[in-house]
């Protein structure tokens, strides 16, 4: 089957051929991937499941009494988030992969930090303590 090339935006939800790219002018995307019409059918699917998966996690943020550490629109949240990186990543070219690579974001949605500090007994003592050795942030 032939690919062509699609521009993704995971940011406003788009993916955008390369006709569309230049009609449009000013379209800016994150990722170029090469797909396939079936391929890009799949992305697209993705890209509306993880769409709708944002929507309930906003709709669940406002409520005070729910942690969202422990929650069922969280783990689907970050499910939809996994798979949509995944088949970019799979789909992508080497800038995209590379970039991806870069963002650790497949390592971060399958951690869950919970070892981290902040979750101790002594929660905000234990994050600023083991901030100022500087052991907490970005590798």
């Amino acid at each position: 089957m032939l690919k062509k090339s699609y521009y993704v935006s995971v940011g406003t939800g788009t993916v955008e051929d390369a006709q569309t790219l230049a009609d449009l002018g000013n379209y800016s995307y994150e990722y170029a991937v090469e797909a396939t019409d079936q391929e890009i059918r799949e992305l697209r699917r993705l890209m509306g499941s993880y769409e709708a998966e944002t929507e309930k996690t906003f709709a669940r943020a406002g409520v005070p009494y729910k942690s969202a550490d422990h929650d069922e629109a969280t783990d689907e949240y970050n499910s939809q988030v996994r798979e949509l990186y995944t088949m970019i990543y799979r789909l992508g070219t080497p800038e995209t992969r590379g970039h991806i690579e870069k963002m650790r974001i497949m390592e971060k949605l399958g951690n869950s930090d919970y070892r981290q500090p902040g979750y101790g007994r002594h929660n905000a003592e234990e994050a600023i303590d083991v901030n100022d050795r500087g052991q907490v942030g970005p590798k």
